[in-house]
């Protein structure tokens, strides 16, 4: 046994996990076939009066099933041999005739709550990393060892649904709540607790908690839970995409189940989950599982770490910034301009901690501790104690120059400045700044209490250091930051601008807002080219379409009705309630002012030929980032897509894309519309050697690596 040890101790068995090489449980096949072995040795011992299952690992109970071995697994048939065998093992667990207890201390995830589910009772500790949850659907299936099974018999189809389908993670508190587990308690009070637990075990004096009778009502007849399947299948329609699968089949699976004998439902839930496992979508939503991973230990730990951090600018991108700094550092300074402007700012954080307030993941207390991490100046000289002072004014070259200045003046010369430009060259607005080598771009997106990328931009002068400290930093504060090349735009705006600016060459040859938005939100983006542009703001979209024309010339000139809107008519977008839409009801109408720029004489596109433009013109300007090696790995070019603006995870990013679509057959196309539309659409040198190789963004790397 190498990850599993059994003590049996006054006839008392305790099961222990302690997976080898590993800082966390998994149930690997490995370790089910030594939990099927020892299962067998508890069976035959009669002295065996209860089964309590532990972990050895400091705060993981267990993980989940290992997923490098799902992703392993190419067909339906080989996943479903080894679900049904991991079936056949947990069925034994609860088929126990001793009263078996499971000891959850730390993370209870996927498999791992599956197998604690097999026991006759939990046991949670309070303890802030306890947390159980089925994460399975964001990663393109859904709980396969019996979890939509087990699930629902124990704390009713109403919670069991919310927990499948959501991901939602439950803390101690919560899972005594809905009955998931029976009891909860400080992991230091274990010894007698646990004793005494397993006391009242032996004795049958424990009892599952009973379902509220509005849930129990709910599940009892056919017809109340069709309504209970109806109102879940609107809540899932209203965020997932119809292409992504797993949530849709999850919800199937517990419908056409519920009311059948567990042998049958069991089968049901197999054949589902190794149809959902086996399938591309899939992969693709454990390949990005795998690159956060990563990407969140791209750096060495430092004796010294940033702990303060002082912001300029306090628009919209400035106060995320600031609060996401007072919520995991010691200190934000905030630069402004007049004393009297403070107030505003520091309430306008605050409300970014509303949310954590609703779901109570924080008390306002824990809020006021933050909010108070942050001091104000109006002078530079405010700012020398600083570690790293980080710029979020305006888009312009000239007036960031002079912070930069102002702050290398009274910063030491350890401390690192930063600018979160969102489309000026590093390079450039480094250029007089005498210690260069402690400069470089942040770039938060918008808005930054939920979007996890960050691009990370050195300068050549840039030293390794300067890039580690601010990895390390932005890590800690529960980002996900990427390096990538010096060029306009870096790469999100880059290559996102380019769709944008293309809906709206379309928009003025022919079709409608609406269509458009549509088909491209159909696509599985989480809004359409123009509700992205009003939410994101006019004035922004329009100012970094500039310079991105400026900097690639033709290839991206501005599309003439954005020119127009925002010129002419002075639209700004969601800020000021009118852009391409009107945002003053809940549902969004047409500005008809727009509309009124467009011409008469309007084309008819197919929507086919609407979704081709929009995205092959983004795979054209990818490629081009590999050409010029802003980043070498398109991997991580699909990674910050799908982060830094929606892109769907389970279409693998628009690099996958590209290989589902064959390199083929987008360079025929970007041809046939560079005939139509002019140079935007010709394909680029890289697209053409791979095309001519036979490769694709997966194969054909010696094409691009410099």
């Amino acid at each position: 046994m190498n990850n599993l040890t059994l003590n049996i101790d006054n006839s008392i068995a305790t099961l222990t996990f302690d997976m080898k090489n590993s800082k966390a449980n998994k149930l690997s096949f490995e370790v089910l076939k030594e939990l099927d072995k020892l299962l067998d040795d508890i069976k035959q011992d009669k002295q065996i009066k209860a089964l309590v299952i532990d972990s050895a690992k400091p705060s993981i109970f267990i993980a989940g099933a290992d997923i490098k071995e799902i992703e392993a697994m190419s067909t339906q048939e080989e996943v479903y041999e080894q679900i049904s065998k991991g079936d056949d093992i947990l069925n034994k667990l609860e088929n126990l005739t001793i009263p078996t207890i499971a000891y959850i201390h730390g993370a209870c995830m996927g498999g791992g709550l599956e197998l604690a589910l097999c026991c006759n009772y939990r046991i949670a500790t309070t303890n802030e990393k306890t947390k159980l949850a089925f994460p399975e659907v964001k990663l393109g299936f859904f709980p396969g060892l019996g979890g939509t099974q087990r699930a629902p018999k124990l704390v009713g189809l109403m919670s069991a649904l919310d927990m499948i389908l959501t991901s939602k993670n439950y803390d101690a508190k919560k899972a005594l709540k809905i009955g998931l587990v029976n009891e909860i308690f400080d992991n230091g009070q274990k010894e007698f607790k646990l004793k005494e637990f397993v006391t009242k075990a032996l004795e049958n004096k424990i009892q599952n908690k009973k379902l509220p009778l509005i849930n129990n009502f709910m599940q009892k007849f056919s017809l109340t839970r069709a309504y209970v399947y109806k109102k879940s299948l609107e809540a899932i329609e209203k965020k997932v995409n119809k292409d992504f699968k797993a949530p849709y089949t999850a919800l199937e699976v517990i419908k056409k189940t519920f009311a059948e004998p567990f042998e049958k439902g069991i089968k049901i839930e197999a054949e589902a989950f190794s149809h959902l496992a086996a399938s591309k979508e899939s992969k693709y939503m454990i390949e990005l599982f795998f690159m956060f991973e990563k990407l969140n230990k791209n750096f060495d730990k430092t004796q010294v770490p940033i702990t303060s951090v002082a912001v300029l600018g306090n628009g919209v991108m400035g106060k995320g910034i600031i609060w996401l700094f007072s919520k995991f550092l010691n200190e934000v300074r905030i630069k402004i301009r007049k004393i009297e402007q403070a107030h505003d700012i520091i309430n306008s954080v605050a409300k970014l901690y509303d949310s954590s307030i609703k779901r109570r993941s924080m008390s306002q207390n824990q809020v006021d501790f933050k909010l108070n991490k942050i001091s104000y100046t109006d002078e530079f000289n405010g700012l020398s104690q600083t570690q790293l002072a980080i710029e979020a004014i305006i888009e312009d070259e000239d007036a960031k120059k002079e912070a930069f200045k102002e702050l290398e003046a009274v910063m030491d010369k350890d401390s690192i400045i930063a600018t979160n430009t969102s489309s000026i060259s590093i390079e450039k607005l480094g250029s007089e700044l005498k210690n260069k080598k402690n400069f470089l771009g942040i770039h938060f997106f918008n808005p930054v209490n939920i979007m996890p990328l960050v691009e990370v931009i050195p300068s050549s002068h840039t030293s390794k250091k300067t890039i580690n400290r601010v990895i390390e930093l932005l890590t800690s504060c529960g980002k996900t930051p990427i390096v990538v090349g010096d060029c306009a735009g870096f790469i999100v705006n880059r290559i996102l601008l380019p769709y944008i600016n293309e809906a709206a060459f379309i928009l003025e040859e022919g079709s409608d807002i609406k269509t458009i938005d549509k088909l491209l939100k159909e696509f599985g983006l989480p809004m359409g080219p123009f509700t992205l542009s009003d939410t994101v703001g006019i004035d922004i979209g329009f100012k970094v379409a500039t310079i991105l024309n400026e900097s690639y010339g033709s290839r991206m000139a501005v599309a003439p009705i954005l020119t127009k809107v925002y010129n002419d008519l002075k639209l700004l977008g969601k800020k000021n309630k009118k852009g391409f839409y009107l945002h003053n009801t809940k549902d969004l109408e047409i500005n008809e002012e727009v509309s009124k720029l467009l011409s008469t004489n309007r084309k008819t596109f197919t929507n086919k030929e609407i979704t081709e433009r929009c995205m092959f013109i983004m795979i054209n300007e990818a490629s081009r980032c590999l050409e010029e090696g802003i980043v070498d790995d398109p991997k991580i070019i699909d990674f910050a897509m799908i982060t830094g603006t929606g892109f769907p995870p389970y279409k693998g990013g628009i690099c996958a894309y590209a290989n589902d679509m064959g390199i083929s057959y987008v360079v025929n196309e970007l041809k046939k519309y560079e005939n139509s539309y002019g140079k935007r659409f010709k394909p680029s040198l890289l697209l053409e050697k791979l095309n001519k190789e036979n490769k694709d963004f997966k194969t054909g790397a010696e094409l691009w690596k410099h």
